[in-house]
């Protein structure tokens, strides 16, 4: 009788149970999902561009680690953390520095501020695939899921409106930030697929500016009208 030896665990699936056990439940749409949807794309972007698949893996995996216990300083707590963990699951010290070097840069300012003055190609493919969560419906979903989390409101039209820690409002948050990130992308995939997802920003934007105000009725009102 041949008995078949269980699966072996690698470095990379010791990280996902990690990521796992630090982000299920996040409530603020930096959860393990979103980890392993940056993951997902971090892998694709690599191969496209020559840069080390397993760094860019780890980065993405462990990047909103130091969220398991808030969003303040959660970039240099994570890389904290995750020195910790790579060093448990044996990955080698020069991959450790790497990948620890993504996580501590990660956190978005405009026109790259925040970024690594010379990005590795890691660092590109993983930004890039970060940034792309961000936008789309994927991106729509995770800006008032943080807005909740946070008690941001959907819109504040009032001309003091006060600026919390997360800008006025959750609209706010698109011009704000997220319409600016294709212009922020590295690689060519991360263009391409940032000018489709910006798209279905856009054209949610115009359906919610137009819901606000009830102009939808009128237009469909003028859509039905007999001649």
């Amino acid at each position: 009788m041949i008995v078949n030896a269980p699966p072996r665990v690698t470095r990379i699936d010791e990280l996902e149970a990690e990521v796992h056990r630090h982000l299920h439940g996040e409530p603020s749409g930096h959860d393990h999902w979103h980890a392993f949807r940056v993951r997902d794309l971090g892998i694709r972007i690599a191969e496209a561009i020559g840069a080390d698949s397993e760094v860019v893996q780890a980065a993405a995996l462990l990047h909103d680690i130091g969220h398991g216990t808030g969003r303040p300083e959660h970039a240099k707590r994570g890389a904290n953390l995750a020195t910790a963990i790579l060093s448990a699951c044996s990955f080698p010290a020069d991959k450790v520095s790497a990948i620890t070097a993504c996580i501590e840069h990660h956190q978005w300012l405009p026109r790259r501020a925040g970024d690594p003055g010379v990005p590795t190609v890691e660092y590109q493919a993983f930004a890039d695939a970060d940034r792309l969560d961000a936008l789309g419906a994927v991106g729509i979903a995770r800006v008032f899921a943080f807005g909740g989390a946070h008690g941001r409101p959907i819109w504040d039209l009032e001309p003091n409106a006060a600026q919390g820690p997360y800008g006025v409002s959750s609209i706010h948050h698109f011009y704000d930030k997220l319409l600016r990130l294709p212009s922020d992308m590295y690689t060519e995939p991360g263009r391409r697929l940032a000018a489709r997802r910006v798209a279905v920003l856009e054209e949610f934007l115009d359906a919610f500016h137009l819901q606000w105000y009830g102009k939808d009725f009128e237009l469909t009102a003028l859509a039905t009208d007999p001649d």
